[in-house]
């Protein structure tokens, strides 16, 4: 029972640090997959309910995971991801029982992706792209993430620099997909850009 409890307390610590201004996946505690996701993999009721059941549990080791590191003291990135890692393959472990192996190596797909991955890909099954569409969007977005990528190289130590160099480029970029999406598209985009730029804070 004190084990229980002990545990449970670490639980709601941790979802209360992190849902303030911890990992930006974990932003409101452990969130069920994103209904995109669930259509896009074709779950039934039944799949969706037990997956959603792990990929909570997922979350919660993870978060947990992230608690108990910062408490010892300063945080490893590098071997925090090696953790996540291992958990995301314990996840997938017990999520492979629940799906037949085509929808298990599309979910397996997804939970492997880095975090950034993961929101774009999501973003894009919001935004429905029609072929042309999702042609373009490539291009355009490939475009920009290899310009902030010489950007950050090209103001490293100006802060300041980068940020309005890049806001630029943000900028060029809402004006090219605005071009390629329809207007109720861009509506999504923008959402969703506001919303990681939310997180972030």
């Amino acid at each position: 029972m004190k084990k229980y409890i002990t545990t449970l307390l670490i639980l709601m610590l941790t979802i209360t640090a992190y849902g303030q201004r911890g990992p930006r996946f974990f932003m409101k505690g452990p969130q069920e997959l994103p209904s995109e996701l669930v259509e896009e993999l074709q779950f039934d009721d039944t799949e969706t309910k037990k997956v959603n059941k792990a990929f909570m549990k997922f979350q919660e080791d993870v978060m947990t995971m992230m608690m108990l590191a910062k408490e010892e003291g300063e945080v490893d990135r590098e071997e925090m991801k090696k953790e996540s890692d291992k958990l995301k393959l314990k996840h997938l472990e017990k999520t492979k029982g629940l799906l037949d192996d085509q929808k298990y190596e599309q979910y397996k797909a997804f939970v492997l992706m880095e975090m950034r991955e993961q929101q774009q890909y999501i973003l894009e099954l919001k935004l429905r792209l029609t072929p042309d569409q999702k042609e373009k969007y490539d291009a355009i977005t490939a475009s920009s993430k290899a310009t902030f990528t010489q950007l950050r190289e090209q103001f490293e130590g100006d802060r300041e620099g980068m940020r309005e160099a890049m806001q630029k480029v943000q900028k060029q970029q809402m004006m090219m997909l605005s071009s390629v999406l329809t207007e109720e598209q861009m509506t999504i985009y923008k959402e969703s850009m506001q919303q990681r730029r939310g997180r972030r804070q």
